[in-house]
């Protein structure tokens, strides 16, 4: 960290003539790049992602798409787009280049239409699990046929007018499956290995908004008839689910009347724990809002995805943006928006990643579209996960690479200021904390710092104290002994 501290302050002046600079070096978008400073307010940074490729049905080679709706990659890196409003399961390769069209599969001997697809997963021995909304089941295929099915749970916990009609779904590790049905306000349905229903997952806490209250308290007022005859407030279904090789789940969430929480990871309680430090609840996606009639637009997440190094992808509906945090809640990157020029959606619906590549999938425009990390993104992506590995210092070494192409880089002065913290040298530590508006990291920081002083200047103080002490006592006896 000495070496580090030496160049520190050159770094930093560094920085803020350079900045500028460096905003023109990179590659131009058609998307405004932005971070957020220590009061929460935007600022311009450089670009951390840029589209590389955009491609409809007839650059693929399969005809045109028709309102896809989801699309899942592999380890191979194999993508399957369902296309829904054509009835088929397109397989491309991780350069969008079609490798085969599945149209039809074969169930009890006989061939049987993908109709009405919204959603699919692929697990690695190929095995596709595809949500038919309208027939309300989940079909199991390998190597195009059938082998089993999920279906209307029988269960005490499941009601007699509820309509199974799956539209996402996903595996965990153990080979889990939790599906996302139309209408279904209690959550996650789970379901085990052998398809028996084993009940509903980390449902969505009713928001409190205002008319929440208002209604909560005409509630205890009013007779059971009169609360039978009020509108029933239901929290907020999942708009799309992740399972992650971490073991947990995460979940996006569309229509919120409050901007948090939007995206939640949870364990196998089902509780969510993807907080801030300090366990506060954060806006993952913007946290500026544009108004319409005195009413804010919230981010809409439609989709999320975690990569293999942990970064959390989130596809905002309302704004056209991909949001990426990471595990601790950090902005990372913002890119993307709405428009028709490359790397701008209309309506888009799914996202995917595939080692360093983001895949976005839109079902108006009924194309998919890559990006691809810049230099710039590159290097805070690295920075973040040296530090996570433990090699403060090399994260150090980066987050003052950051901070020479963006001076108003808030992950820059964190990283750096938590590297200090973890070297013990709290005094630096304190000087970037203040500016990353951290403060969690601050104040964990200023209590170890008084401690070290404490323990550094505790016992001079007490041995000053104890011989004030002694000094005062002989003085008093010197005194009393006059006076006799």
């Amino acid at each position: 960290m000495r070496r580090i501290k030496n160049y520190g302050m050159a770094f930093c002046l560094a920085a803020s003539m350079l900045a500028n600079t460096e905003l023109k070096v990179e590659a131009q978008s058609n998307f405004n790049s932005y971070s957020y400073d220590e009061w929460d307010e935007s600022v311009a940074a450089p670009a951390s992602y840029q589209p590389v490729i955009a491609r409809n049905g007839l650059e693929i080679g399969s005809g045109p798409l028709n309102t896809p709706q989801d699309f899942f990659m592999d380890r191979d890196g194999h993508l399957y787009v369902a296309d829904t409003g054509n009835n088929r399961i397109l397989i491309l390769d991780k350069d969008l280049e079609l490798l085969d069209t599945l149209e039809t599969v074969r169930m009890n001997g006989e061939e049987i239409p993908l109709t009405d697809v919204e959603g699919l997963y692929v697990t690695e021995d190929r095995v596709m699990y595809v949500t038919q909304t309208s027939e309300g089941r989940v079909l199991i295929i390998e190597d195009g046929e059938v082998k089993g099915t999920i279906e209307r749970p029988v269960s005490n916990l499941v009601t007699e007018d509820f309509v199974f009609s799956p539209t996402k779904i996903g595996l965990d590790i153990y080979g889990r499956s939790y599906v996302l049905s139309k209408g279904c306000y209690s959550g996650l349905l789970q379901f085990d290995v052998d398809g028996s229903f084993m009940g509903f997952f980390g449902a969505n806490k009713v928001e409190v908004t205002a008319q929440v209250a208002f209604n909560y308290m005409w509630k205890s007022i009013l007779s059971d008839e009169q609360r039978a005859a009020m509108t029933s407030i239901l929290p907020i279904e999942y708009s799309n689910v992740d399972c992650c090789e971490d073991g947990f789940v995460y979940t996006s969430t569309v229509g919120t009347q409050l901007p948090r929480s939007q995206i939640k990871k949870l364990n196998p309680l089902g509780n969510n724990i993807y907080y801030a430090l300090g366990n506060e609840e954060f806006n993952f996606g913007d946290e500026e809002f544009s108004y319409n009639k005195g009413k804010a637009n919230y981010p809409s997440f439609i989709d999320v995805k975690t990569n293999e190094r942990g970064f959390i992808f989130a596809v905002d509906l309302t704004s056209g943006r991909i949001f990426e945090r990471d595990q601790e809640a950090n902005l990372v990157a913002v890119f993307g928006g709405m428009g028709s020029q490359l790397g701008t959606f209309t309506t888009p619906v799914a996202v995917e990643t595939y080692g360093d590549r983001v895949y976005v999938l839109d079902r108006l425009k009924n194309n998919i579209t890559i990006f691809e990390p810049t230099e710039y993104g590159a290097l805070v992506e690295e920075a973040i996960c040296r530090y996570n590995d433990g090699l403060y210092e090399e994260a150090s070494a980066l987050w003052m690479e950051v901070l020479a192409r963006n001076a108003n880089s808030r992950l820059a002065y964190n990283g750096i200021g938590k590297a200090y913290t973890q070297a013990e040298e709290y005094t630096d530590a304190l000087q970037y904390l203040r500016y990353s508006g951290d403060k969690y990291s601050y104040s964990r920081a200023f209590g170890k710092n008084r401690l070290v002083v404490v323990r550094k200047y505790g016992p001079y103080f007490i041995a000053l104290a104890v011989c004030a002490a002694a000094a005062l006592s002989v003085r008093r006896r010197i005194v009393r002994r006059k006076k006799k």
